[in-house]
């Protein structure tokens, strides 16, 4: 069982590594917008476990919560991890939230086993973001211009070291991905591929390639979050040495909130 510590690390982690543009801390709970630009950037998150806060104090909360998001244009989502007290869920409920994307925490041994990878062929991983890894992501993920400006700015206020990871093939763009170091931690976030080559094992270079370059700068785990109803990419993590170590899910407001 994954210890309240070890969930806040990776959290922290997770916080550090996709920023949001602007955050607000109150009490237990970090509060984080991106101009709507992903979830993750724009949600409700508890720092550290909570247990045993009174409805009323949740419900005022979430209040608010729901008149800061209100201001800035942005809907009120709430991140609840196994940090976030259990009552909150509840009253989200009541409120006519909808529960989405049930999503694992993975974490995969750098050290050895299937995680100890060696840098694939044909894998180049940058510390800068090229204009190259830029159209990539941007045209395998269908991302209009005005949100790909919002994304770059995110990945502009990386504090941690990014790396760039841009796989190819005949000297042609196929896959691409973001790994974000910090200690002993490298982090695997926006994993796409050429949806013209699916199934050839582009996706999967990116993958090694960036845990394969975090260990290469001391790295001794690596963590990704996946949605539970994807199961191909589930099994290719696991082949590669990956564990699922707890899970959360998402509350959306109802739409006259949103």
């Amino acid at each position: 069982m994954t210890s309240p510590a070890d969930i806040a690390t990776l959290e922290h982690l997770g916080f550090n590594a996709w920023p949001a543009l602007r955050v607000v801390v109150q009490g237990n709970w970090l509060l984080r917008f991106a101009n709507g630009y992903t979830k993750r950037a724009n949600s409700v998150n508890a720092l550290g476990l909570e247990r045993g806060v009174p409805a009323p104090e949740l419900e005022r909360r979430v209040d608010a919560a729901e008149a800061l998001y209100r201001r800035q244009g942005i809907a009120s989502t709430f991140k609840l991890s196994p940090l976030m007290d259990r009552g909150l869920d509840a009253v989200l409920a009541a409120r006519g939230y909808t529960y989405l994307d049930d999503t694992l925490m993975m974490v995969a041994d750098l050290t050895r086993g299937p995680g100890a990878v060696a840098m694939p062929s044909g894998v180049d991983v940058a510390i800068e973001r090229g204009a190259v890894w830029s159209r990539t992501y941007s045209g395998f993920n269908n991302v209009p211009a005005a949100r790909q400006s919002i994304h770059d700015r995110m990945l502009d206020s990386l504090v941690p070291v990014g790396g760039f990871a841009l796989a190819t093939d005949d000297g042609a763009p196929v896959a691409a991905g973001l790994g974000v170091l910090e200690g002993e931690h490298v982090g695997l976030f926006d994993i796409v591929a050429d949806p013209a080559r699916r199934r050839a094992g582009h996706g999967r270079r990116v993958v090694e390639g960036i845990m394969a370059w975090g260990r290469a700068l001391g790295a001794t785990k690596a963590y990704l979050m996946v949605v539970a109803a994807n199961a191909p990419a589930i099994a290719l993590y696991e082949r590669l040495g990956y564990r699922e170590v707890y899970r959360s899910h998402y509350r959306i407001p109802p739409a006259r909130q949103s």
